[in-house]
């Protein structure tokens, strides 16, 4: 058994399914291995990345699916030819998706793959963000991050302050970085939980917005509040302007990239094969 299916299997079993302080609007099942979700505007619809097995396997199993923004499937696999997609931003009537090594390029409108862009050197691309202009993805297993920009695709910025950087989010004026933690093992556990990280675009200088705060998956904002959450244990925490956390939600193990619009937030529950919406109290 892989390391981290190993990992997903205890999880599973051994944490169980801890209370919801939340209102769930839906669930809808039937995704093998869901990692994040995106609205699309133009057509109010949820995309949603499918891996369809291991998180690094290169076997072409990966998807973007669809669903209505009330949790009905459109199509389980509008777009296809990928091998393990996980973040995924909109720009320009695109959508961009990271795909282990490469950031998929797939025509919002349609679902074709229009583009697949490598970057050379990389390890597991992991979350996608947008400024309106650029893209910005995260290279978790190599302290990197990438940047999409004019149809050039080059590391942005390579520190090891970045912890292992998984989820981002581009925060007004300030890159935000969600960090796995220093340490990282086999089975995807850490030795030191992972901080969320502040960067200045202009200088790409590396600030603490909170420190320690566990191993950072999904970064995002409902109502001006500033949420992430927690891949381990499925914690989800608001971030105040003092850097204070604060719990609010506790879900299933394996939350992965959560996103929110409109008042809800979407939690995409990896390895139970669910995509939830849900409003907070």
């Amino acid at each position: 058994m892989q390391p981290l299916k190993f990992l997903a299997a205890s999880l599973l079993f051994g944490l169980g399914t801890l209370p919801a302080a939340a209102g769930s609007l839906w669930s809808t099942e039937g995704f093998d291995m869901p990692e994040s979700v995106a609205y699309d505007p133009a057509a109010d619809r949820l995309i949603v990345s499918v891996m369809n097995g291991a998180p690094n396997a290169v076997d072409g199993n990966g998807q973007l699916a669809l669903l209505s923004t009330d949790g009905k499937i459109i199509d389980a696999k509008w777009a296809s030819g990928m091998d393990a997609p996980k973040g995924l931003a909109l720009m320009d009537g695109k959508v961009f998706a990271a795909d282990l090594t490469s950031l998929r390029i797939v025509d919002a409108g349609t679902g074709e793959l229009l583009q697949s862009v490598p970057a050379e050197g990389s390890v597991f691309l992991n979350d996608v963000t947008t400024n309106g202009s650029e893209i910005f993805v995260s290279d978790m297993m190599a302290n990197t991050i990438w940047r999409y920009s004019n149809g050039t695709f080059e590391k942005w910025l390579e520190s090891p302050d970045l912890d292992n950087p998984n989820g981002l989010y581009w925060d007004e004026d300030r890159l935000l970085v969600g960090a796995w933690g220093k340490g990282l093992q086999n089975d995807f556990t850490t030795e030191a939980p992972g901080s969320l990280l502040a960067i200045d675009p202009a200088t790409k200088s590396i600030s603490v917005a909170a420190r320690d705060v566990g191993n950072i998956d999904g970064i995002t904002r409902l109502d001006g509040r500033l949420l992430l959450n927690d891949w381990i244990t499925g914690e989800v925490f608001e971030i105040g302007a003092d850097g204070k956390l604060t719990g609010i939600m506790s879900q299933p193990a394996g939350l992965a990239d959560i996103s929110a619009r409109d008042g809800k937030l979407y939690l995409p529950h990896m390895l139970e094969g669910r995509i939830e919406a849900v409003t907070l109290d």
